[in-house]
């Protein structure tokens, strides 16, 4: 639906690129995808390519703001139609 929604920007959501890791089970939204409800995780930066990603050095000057504005637009876009109602995700099944 995110993708959908932001199709004519050009921006595009892309899946999980290190699904060994196990990122989304590791996040607070897996609880929610357990009980059927839709969730997802978003990462703002290639966790392998960021130096700084959660070391004692993650600090507001090492971030690629320009690129978290972007990605926030995006999300904001994405999830209009939900939040206004024009839209609705379906639950999961068999969970």
């Amino acid at each position: 639906m995110l993708q959908k929604n932001v199709a004519e920007t050009g921006f595009v959501f892309f899946p999980d690129p290190y699904p060994s890791q196990n990122l989304f089970y590791r996040s607070d939204n897996a609880r929610f995808a357990q009980m059927g409800i839709p969730a997802h995780t978003i990462s703002s930066v290639q966790i392998d390519r960021d130096r700084f990603y959660h070391s004692v050095n993650d600090e507001l000057h090492t971030l690629d703001v320009e690129n978290l504005c972007v990605i926030v637009r995006a999300i904001a876009l994405g999830m209009k139609p939900l939040v206004m109602g024009e839209a609705t995700p379906e639950r999961i099944r068999d969970r």
